[in-house]
């Protein structure tokens, strides 16, 4: 289906959930190494992780804009890259 502008804001929280597990993967982190850095539950890591199913409601900025500099060094990413991320 293509991405229709009115849903703007939940694509790109959809793009945010995918990048994180996607760099989780590449360095081989599990989520419980994601909430010791972010210092929260690993229960709270799954669940603004999780991707809602259709008819769910989406939850909007899961992820403080300190979460994200936090995450953007436990997985060393570029400044090109942070500065895209932080700019959502």
């Amino acid at each position: 289906m293509p991405r229709v502008t009115i849903k703007k804001k939940e694509y790109k929280v959809l793009d945010l959930k995918g990048w994180v597990v996607h760099q989780m993967k590449m360095a081989g982190l599990k989520q419980s190494d994601l909430a010791e850095a972010l210092g929260i539950s690993q229960p709270r890591i799954s669940m603004m992780l999780k991707i809602p199913k259709r008819g769910e409601k989406m939850p909007v900025d899961v992820f403080t804009y300190g979460d994200l500099l936090t995450l953007c060094e436990l997985f060393g990413v570029s400044g090109e890259e942070k500065q895209k991320l932080l700019t959502l």
